[in-house]
């Protein structure tokens, strides 16, 4: 049916009691008693899902489903004809609840909303007389859109010369104009659509019309291919088209290209040629909208085990949604997510005491919070037994029953059969079958999945995507009635933030202070450290004499040096999934690195404070200073500064390293070079390559800075080491300068991690 051409005719409003809908041809409407119904009625006589009402070619059908009854006039009907105004009743001839129907020629106007979201639902429409309409989530705006992403007061319509135009009230996630995003005034005529939120809006005569996304969100890719560098294809033409409310999994192969099919569907890695499109939307064009309506759990856990789910969940929320959020609801929200997938009893519970089917429903609950009307899952039943995995697909089941489009990646062939879809992929990422699990089987003339995998392997030179195109199979499911790309879209850039930076940096410091106390081990290795390390500095033969102290000095140091490395070096990298994902909805990357640093910064600084004043106390061979009143201050600043700048270089290994597992092997040579380049077993000085390599060593500054202070330099020693405060300074100028590098240069590791901008 050609949605453009049926919008053009009659819409048809519906009305109960004070509520109406307006419905452009072309689509269709649900009344009934469950939730996602789009005309909901809460009455015991209502059936879940009691009538339909869509369009056909001999106009509006309204086709009974329940079991009380559709009435007119007294008399039962099972299919109604609307051509003229009726009234209807819902659930008994007389006491049944009373709907209006008619007919609104003058609504022929929203080709354009339907076209821009193909499931939506008209949810209101306020007649323009006022020169000026405010937009918001509070009951005070002229419109009020009931949506958590949407600000208090998130934009104003207002009139210039006749004409409107809209501008963006600093609204934490934006106001979209045909998909762009707009902070300034920005015209708007009958044409356009505005975006906010899950909410649509247009100008249709003197009304405006608020359409809001149902979830029930067709899917639809055209000829993607995505390639290397070198030339390599890893996926080649795939195409598919999924209907709302579906399940698909996506199975082939390892090393078929199903996790690259996956960030390509979802914007993460665009495909380099192809399209992708959102209810009729090119999602790589309108991803900034778009992109609250897609929820993606990855392989590895988006969530942090230490935490309990309602307090992990909590802190997602406070990301996800709006500052100006209540936190109550925020917290209803919450306890919808838990009610939706069974997880209530399990709100208290620390994640990594979960069983795996429910951590894998926990990292789905994240994304659910802001209602996705799309969900992707990669690899979801990894690692887990047969019970469990047919648990969590069921679970997938029921979340595409009640109104989103599922579309799972997985190795697990066991559970297929509760998908609407199946999609293969052969070697080379190409298209060997998509259709129905049930014709699978026949259709490869195979006996089970586990054979079809077989096959491939036993006939690699078969062109399976060509068969596929050429069979019955092609036609009937994939089809040639998409339309073709045109010229390759420009690729989604980074998501807008939800909040300002400075909020999200607050909301993460809390969130890694939560971490860090409920790593009991992690929080008392922070605290044992320093008083073990202290004893060892004094099992350290040390006194006023130069050797004494320059032995205790190189202990304080090198020790601190580990501390601070070991303190941070897994913690980029235990994370990087959770920040992958939160990078892509909008998280600013120098609020995330910041907090990092601000945390880790003041508890390693702890950690070098209680060091160095236990490891001198009783010591002598601090008697002088060179800038402060005392001596020791300046040792124990040079001891801060070493530990600080040594946890930025375990930042940087962390941000670097793809896998936690190598991070402590790693940190063994690093603190090594500290050792070996200080200064202090050997001079450096003159010599290459280690002299210039000592300048990258934090611990040859601060040792420079405590030999400094305490006026234990010879005549022959490192110029670095004289006794006087323009030295000091300098060190310690270094020091820092060495510490700000290497934060910029953790940034740009972190920026590898970013969703592509652009096609390759």
């Amino acid at each position: 049916m050609n949605t453009d051409a049926t919008a053009r005719r009659s819409s048809l409003e519906v009305r109960v009691d004070s509520r109406q809908w307006v419905v452009p041809a072309g689509k269709s409407l649900t009344i009934g008693r469950k939730s996602d119904a789009d005309v909901r009625i809460d009455d015991m006589h209502i059936s879940r899902r009691h009538a339909v009402i869509e369009w056909t070619h001999k106009g509006w059908l309204l086709t009974d489903h329940s079991r009380n009854g559709v009435f007119v006039n007294g008399r039962p009907h099972d299919k109604i004809v609307i051509r003229a105004p009726i009234v209807i009743r819902l659930g008994g001839s007389k006491t049944g609840v009373e709907v209006s129907l008619a007919l609104l020629d003058e609504y022929s106007t929203v080709p354009s909303v339907a076209s821009a979201l193909t499931h939506a639902r008209v949810m209101g429409e306020r007649q323009v007389k006022a020169e000026r309409l405010r937009v918001g989530r509070l009951a005070d705006n002229d419109v009020v859109l009931d949506d958590l992403l949407v600000s208090r007061r998130h934009a104003e319509l207002y009139q210039v010369g006749g004409r409107w135009q809209i501008v963006d009230l600093g609204s934490a996630n934006g106001t979209y104009v045909n998909g762009q995003r707009i902070s300034q005034a920005t015209a708007v005529d009958p044409d356009s659509v505005i975006g906010i939120g899950r909410s649509l809006l247009q100008l249709v005569g003197d009304r405006l019309v608020t359409y809001v996304d149902t979830g029930d969100v067709g899917f639809e890719a055209r000829d993607l291919v995505v390639t290397t560098r070198a030339g390599r294809r890893l996926l080649d033409g795939i195409s598919f088209a999924l209907d709302a409310r579906s399940l698909l999994a996506v199975v082939g192969p390892s090393g078929s290209g199903k996790s690259t099919l996956l960030r390509a569907l979802t914007g993460f890695r665009p495909a380099n040629m192809g399209v992708v499109r959102y209810g009729g939307r090119d999602l790589y064009s309108n991803y900034d909208e778009l992109r609250q309506r897609i929820g993606l759990v990855p392989q590895d856990d988006i969530l942090h085990s230490q935490l309990t789910v309602r307090r992990a969940l909590s802190f997602a929320a406070r990301l996800r949604f709006p500052a100006e959020v209540p936190r109550a609801e925020r917290e209803q929200r919450i306890d919808e997510v838990l009610a939706e997938l069974g997880l209530t009893g399990q709100a208290r519970q620390r994640i990594d005491t979960l069983s795996g089917g429910q951590r894998k429903r926990t990292s789905v609950a994240l994304e659910l919070l802001t209602r996705p009307s799309l969900l992707f899952l990669d690899e979801p039943t990894s690692g887990l037994d047969p019970g469990l995995d047919k648990s969590v697909m069921r679970t997938l089941r029921g979340l595409a029953d009640d109104g989103r489009t599922v579309v799972v990646v997985t190795h697990s062939v066991a559970n297929l059969d509760v998908c609407d879809r199946l999609l293969i992929l052969a070697a080379g990422g190409r298209l060997a079958f998509y259709g129905p699990p049930g014709e699978v089987l026949s259709y490869f003339g195979q006996a089970d999945m586990a054979e079809v995998f077989l096959l491939f392997e036993r006939e690699p030179q078969t062109d399976w995507a060509g068969r596929f195109r050429r069979s019955p199979l092609y036609e009937r499911y994939v089809g040639t009635g998409l339309a073709r790309p045109g010229a390759p879209p420009s690729a989604p850039s980074l998501g807008p933030r939800q909040q300002s930076a400075l909020t999200q940096f607050g909301v993460l410091c809390q969130r890694l202070l939560a971490v860090i106390a409920a790593d009991r081990f992690f929080a008392l290795s922070l605290l044992v450290l320093p008083l073990l390390l202290s004893l060892l500095a004094h099992a350290v033969p040390g006194g006023t004499d130069l050797g004494g102290f320059r032995t205790l000095l190189f202990v304080l140091i090198f020790g601190s040096a580990f501390m601070g490395s070991a303190a941070s070096v897994r913690e980029l990298v235990k994370e990087r999934a959770i920040y992958q994902r939160e990078r892509a909805i909008g998280l600013s990357l120098g609020a995330y690195l910041g907090s990092k640093l601000v945390i880790l910064g003041v508890v390693t600084g702890l950690e070098a404070v209680i060091f160095a004043v236990l490891g001198m106390l009783g010591r002598g061979g601090v008697d002088s200073s060179v800038l402060l009143a005392s001596g020791r201050i300046e040792i124990v600043i040079a001891v801060v500064m070493v530990t600080v700048t040594s946890m930025v270089v375990g930042l940087v290994i962390s941000a670097w390293i793809r896998n936690a597992d190598l991070a402590m092997p790693l940190l063994v040579p690093v603190v090594m070079l500290q050792l070996i380049l200080s200064g202090a077993l050997f001079p450096v000085q003159g010599r290459a390559v280690l002299e210039q390599l000592s300048w990258l060593v934090p611990a040859q500054w601060a040792y420079a800075m405590g030999i400094s202070t305490a006026n234990l330099a010879l005549p022959a020693d490192n110029a670095l080491w004289r006794h006087d405060a323009s030295t000091w300074i300098a060190d310690a100028t270094l020091l820092a300068t060495l510490a700000l590098t290497l934060v910029v240069v953790t940034g740009l590791l972190l920026c590898r991690l970013d969703p592509q901008r652009a096609r390759a």
